[in-house]
């Protein structure tokens, strides 16, 4: 009760102060409205500097540490053994199954990327333009392809309906209950699951690699994702290591506002940019990818730099973002608002997993964290 009222009085102050800021600065109802960048179109500008001349050794040293976990995989002739994301121990899959049920967009993606044919699968508008986005099709149309649920979380999945194209492998998240849903009955009829999630490219190394190992494609690996990683290595290695941004990742939605963690998708690319994720500090569960956010809060951290997340598409971002912080004033006097760096991070690199376009994302990350320095 003490800490809600203080918070209370806080804000109440906060407000007072900046209206009469207002005032003296002569803002009025004619005032142009604080414009905010769109992340999907970032150009660079003439005149910025080149970034600082690569370190191979550095760069080495980077790509070995985004290979960490791919590292840890291990093939053999026949099969291809890790850990998954389920809490289990290490867990062995054979090579070449030929009936495989993918049960959520951006995993399915990666699992045609590494040479995979997805014979189950999920639909879905989101999941459909995903797979347009990133495949150049919509695979559920391909020939013999089953569809049997309409979205990614298994709370709405007909278990029976899936087991009865008796796959010989399950894909599926572990968000959205879908590991939890789908694993009993699965290994009830001994049918092999790998339940999987990721953030960042180290993640989507590894399960490039493991995915394209039990396709038997390894050369998919080293073409495509090899490629990949030496990119964002290069870009990793031009960004400063003194002075960096003060920066806050915020994902709107109706009802709330959340900001991104260290251990979400977006989180992992600041900290590994350097960028200073402000929101890092909220929560104690190191595995948490986001928590709910208050205007107090952003207002005390006042970062930089402010990203935001688009669930669904930038103007539904924009309405949510207005509906609960943008018409404060408190809001309208944060530094990153006042000096034009709110961002719009575009869907496909930033909301979905970007797979093979990672190095795109960090690129496109790092010209926001560093706008006066070429990548």
């Amino acid at each position: 009760m003490k800490k809600n009222l203080l918070k209370s009085i806080t804000i109440l102050s906060l407000i007072l102060l900046v209206l009469t800021g207002c005032s003296d600065d002569k803002i009025n109802d004619d005032s142009p409205e604080v414009e905010t960048n769109t992340g999907a179109i970032i150009e660079v500008e003439s005149g910025k500097e080149e970034a600082a001349p690569i370190d191979e050794d550095n760069t080495d040293i980077i790509l070995a540490e985004l290979l960490t976990a791919a590292n840890e995989v291990t093939i053999t002739d026949t099969e291809v053994i890790f850990v998954d994301d389920s809490g289990r121990d290490q867990i062995s899959i054979k090579k070449n199954p030929q009936k495989v049920a993918v049960l959520y967009g951006s995993h399915a993606c990666l699992w045609v990327e590494a040479g995979g044919e997805v014979k189950i699968g999920i639909g879905g508008d989101s999941a459909i333009e995903l797979y347009k986005e990133q495949i150049g099709r919509n695979i559920l149309e391909d020939e013999g392809v089953v569809t049997v649920a309409n979205s990614s979380s298994g709370k709405n999945w007909d278990i029976e309906t899936i087991l009865a194209e008796q796959p010989d492998l399950i894909i599926c998240s572990t968000a959205m209950s879908g590991y939890s849903t789908i694993s009993g009955p699965a290994e009830a009829a001994g049918i092999p699951v790998i339940a999987m999630t990721y953030s960042g490219v180290g993640d989507y190394l590894k399960w490039s690699k493991v995915f394209s190992n039990i396709n038997d494609k390894p050369e998919l690996f080293e073409e495509i994702a090899m490629n990949t990683a030496k990119e964002v290595a290069n870009t990793i290695a031009k960004v400063p290591t003194e002075n960096n941004p003060r920066v806050i990742s915020l994902l709107p939605q109706s009802d709330a506002i959340q900001a991104n963690l260290g251990a979400s998708d977006m989180g992992v690319l600041i900290e590994e940019l350097n960028g200073i994720n402000v929101a890092s500090a909220l929560s104690a569960d190191i595995e948490a990818t986001r928590v709910e956010i208050d205007i107090e809060t952003v207002f005390a951290e006042n970062p930089d730099i402010i990203m935001i997340q688009c669930l669904a598409s930038e103007e539904e971002a924009r309405a949510n973002l207005d509906a609960i912080f943008g018409t404060s004033p408190v809001w309208q006097s944060l530094d990153a608002v006042k000096n034009n760096k709110v961002y719009y991070m575009p869907k496909s690199l930033f909301h979905l997993r970007p797979n093979s376009q990672y190095s795109e994302a960090y690129s496109v990350m790092a010209e926001i964290l560093y706008p006066d320095l070429s990548f």
